[in-house]
């Protein structure tokens, strides 16, 4: 009877520390974050943008105010899930048969993802529609979805999209958690003006995301530890880390695919980076940034980015 007690003592000791273990971490990756420090604010530049984060931060930054400052028009819808997700839209001014939904990254925002590329797709005259992404920004959410959930939020979004333009042909564009959700929506049915998606760094699925991280980052076991991650999160977040997959849903895609990276990628590696382009059975480009870090494409190539995307969406746009 004393030795059944302390089994069960250690067993419940050791549910105890698996429990705190993964709720720390969904606490700190998963839980929503309003109160994060930048380096606009004087936060320090996350090791995973290496090695042209810091650049990066330097080039995006001045553009930051003269976009929070642009007369946007506010768009609400409610997920599936009955959040309220709001987006930013500015309405072209001249060609206004293309509507473009950008999707920002992970614990980011509009300006710090899009900011720097505002000029040149405001110059094409395109629709623009800039979403906060679950449990980002001005849209709700206690939990952030890293395209497990957003995947839905974009279909949906792209249906308001249609509604507001019946006649414009619409192109996903997101970076990182923002390119993985459009890549995973891709699987989805949306509506028939969607033309193509424009995915800068997406990821594969997130158990792949923290399987690299703590094991090629950090120098952690990934295994029992991504697991015990993975079960904390499905049971407050509500997903599992395989539950979008950005590789099976480019098998299944039928739509265009401008995968954007650089080969100097932590957060993605070109691996990951090439799985997931190989995988579209669908017509697809590939730019690929020599040196270029997470997220920092745009700025090192800005003139390949630019004729990539205006090639792109000439190419499988609308007939006018």
């Amino acid at each position: 009877m004393k030795t059944a007690f302390i089994i069960l003592c250690i067993l419940c000791l050791a549910a105890a520390i698996v429990w705190v273990l993964g709720y720390s971490f969904v606490r700190v990756l998963i839980k929503r974050q309003d109160d994060l420090r930048s380096p606009e604010t004087g936060g320090k530049c996350s090791s995973l943008l290496a090695p042209t984060g810091e650049a990066l931060w330097e080039h995006n930054i001045p553009y930051f105010k003269p976009f929070r400052a642009l007369p946007f028009e506010k768009l609400e819808i409610s997920s599936a899930d009955g959040l309220r997700l709001r987006a930013d839209l500015l309405r072209g001014e001249g060609d206004t048969g293309v509507t473009v939904i950008f999707c920002h990254g992970y614990k980011s925002e509009p300006a710090f993802d899009f900011a720097a590329m505002y000029d040149f797709y405001h110059a094409l005259g395109y629709n623009l529609m800039y979403l906060h992404m679950r449990a980002h920004g001005e849209s709700e959410g206690k939990y952030i979805g890293f395209g497990a959930l957003d995947r839905y939020d974009v279909a949906l979004w792209a249906e308001k999209a249609a509604e507001l333009f019946p006649d414009a042909s619409i192109f996903l564009q997101g970076m990182s958690m923002g390119a993985a959700s459009i890549l995973q929506s891709a699987e989805l049915e949306l509506p028939g003006n969607v033309r193509g998606i424009i995915a800068d760094c997406g990821f594969s699925c997130v158990d792949e995301v923290f399987r690299n991280l703590v094991g090629r980052v950090y120098r952690l076991p990934a295994t029992p530890f991504v697991n015990i991650f993975e079960l904390i999160n499905l049971i407050t977040a509500g997903y599992g880390f395989r539950d979008g997959d950005s590789v099976r849903s480019m098998q299944r895609s039928k739509l265009p695919l401008l995968y954007i990276c650089g080969d100097s990628d932590v957060y993605v590696p070109a691996d990951m980076a090439m799985r997931i382009f190989d995988a579209c059975a669908a017509e697809k480009e590939l730019l690929l940034v020599p040196g270029a870090g997470h997220a920092a494409s745009y700025m090192l190539e800005k003139e390949k980015y630019q004729n990539a995307v205006r090639g792109f969406i000439a190419k499988h746009r609308r007939d006018i």
